[in-house]
């Protein structure tokens, strides 16, 4: 489709406090899903990619876990995109959200009716939600960084 993708990029957090170090945070994000409670650390949307929700939000609307939707629109705040590669495997153009505020989901089986001006019926708003997984760092840093670790 040669659509540019917007990647959301894990906010890793240690014991509250965003992580710093160039080097661990690369790690963390290559880090394969299995380590991370299925968490991807880099994830790529695309207007018009089919979505499925895996939580149940509010069951009455019918939004559950399981429907099928379509990814419309990321929102983030300006200040929270960078063009800075993170990975190779997505085009040199791709925009890097590191704060994504919500998605844009277009859900047909919703039980919704938007009634704001600017949003169309059916698009429901998903919110970001914090989950958390825990890695020993010893198994991601290099050997010479391990021991100026905490």
């Amino acid at each position: 489709m040669k659509l540019r993708p917007d990647v959301c990029v894990a906010q890793d957090t240690c014991n509250d406090k965003p992580i710093e170090d160039p080097i661990l945070i690369k790690k963390l994000l290559e880090l394969s899903d299995s380590k991370t409670g299925h968490l991807p650390g880099l994830l790529p949307f695309v207007p018009g990619m089919p979505v499925i929700l895996t939580q149940n939000i509010p069951i009455e609307l019918g939004l559950i876990n399981g429907i099928n939707g379509i990814f419309r629109q990321l929102v983030y705040q300006a200040d929270s995109v960078s063009t800075d590669v993170l990975s190779e495997i997505f085009p040199k153009n791709t925009q890097y959200i590191h704060r994504p505020l919500y998605a844009l989901i277009e859900i047909v089986k919703s039980k919704t009716e938007s009634n704001l001006e600017k949003l169309q019926p059916k698009l429901v708003p998903i919110p970001v939600i914090e989950q958390t997984f825990r890695v020993d760092i010893s198994d991601v840093l290099p050997k010479d960084k391990k021991s100026k670790s905490n």
